[in-house]
């Protein structure tokens, strides 16, 4: 984790944000901070705040487009408490991607490069084993060819 702050922007449509209801989600949005490092900004943004809040939660992050929850309570304490809840969730399915994706690329490149290299000379023959995939390579070999 880095040890940069995490910058949290509070926009009110059609009602002002108090310090109080800011520094409760200041709080409360830290919690989001443990799961990615790569949160570089976070937006509130509360219509209505003072009665019926209709809440939205944006997360910028380094890369990759920006998590979005949204949701409304009878209050904006309780509104923020639901979104930061339902943002941990997204953040954590979001790194299990993440993490996942890197473990499976790189056992399958592994696999085709062990495969490649067990025949002769690691080139598949001319009629080629009807079961076995193209590699990216040898696709844009083929068409660049014509």
């Amino acid at each position: 984790m880095t040890s940069e702050a995490v910058t949290i922007e509070f926009k009110g449509r059609h009602d002002h944000i108090t310090e109080r209801m800011q520094s409760h989600a200041a709080r409360k949005l830290s919690r989001l901070a443990h799961y990615s490092d790569r949160i570089t900004r976070i937006e509130v943004v509360a219509d209505h705040a003072h009665e019926s809040p209709e809440v939205e939660l944006i997360v910028h992050q380094r890369r990759g487009r920006p998590m979005v929850a949204r949701d409304r309570a009878r209050s904006f304490s309780s509104t923020i408490d639901l979104l930061v809840d339902k943002m941990e969730a997204q953040l954590r399915k979001d790194k299990e991607k993440r993490k996942d994706g890197r473990g499976a690329a790189a056992k399958g490149a592994a696999a085709k490069g062990a495969a490649g290299r067990s025949r002769a000379g690691g080139r598949r023959a001319k009629g080629g084993d009807a079961t076995e995939e193209e590699t990216y390579e040898e696709v844009v070999r083929k068409n660049l060819r014509g």
